[in-house]
């Protein structure tokens, strides 16, 4: 995770949530990297020379998943679970994905889901759906 630090359980109650870099259409036989972005929505008052708005922290690992759903059939694709955990470099969350077998043509959501508390009577599960779609393009 190189100079990221984690996004504690506290973090996780109020946190925004976005996608760096996602571009409306793919090719069908590309692959894509995704980009995931968490933040604390009102990151405590600091002095120093980077925003704190602009601090990337890093998602849970182990505990952070996508899923990818069919927009017009509403068929789920890829579902969450240990498939698609989302995975951590030295800039952040992210996911690769071959869209080798997508149908050309079609649009297609990403959701997200982040558990906190894992194995606790606390555990929680946050989802995102932020209108996250791109298209398959021929």
């Amino acid at each position: 995770t190189g100079s990221l630090e984690p996004l504690s359980s506290t973090n996780l109650e109020d946190l925004l949530f976005y996608m760096k870099g996602l571009r409306a259409q793919y090719k069908e036989k590309s692959k894509a990297k995704f980009r995931v972005v968490g933040r604390e929505r009102f990151p405590s008052t600091t002095y120093s020379t980077t925003p704190a708005g602009l601090t990337i922290k890093y998602l849970p690992s182990g505990s952070s998943f996508y899923s990818i759903t069919d927009a017009e059939t509403d068929d789920v694709i890829v579902p969450f679970g240990t498939g698609s955990k989302l995975s951590c470099d030295s800039t952040g969350n992210y996911f690769n994905l071959d869209l080798q077998g997508y149908q050309p043509e079609r649009y297609y959501t990403l959701e997200y889901r982040i558990q906190s508390g894992s194995d606790t009577p606390d555990e929680t599960d946050q989802y995102f759906d932020e209108g996250f779609t791109f298209k398959v393009t021929l």
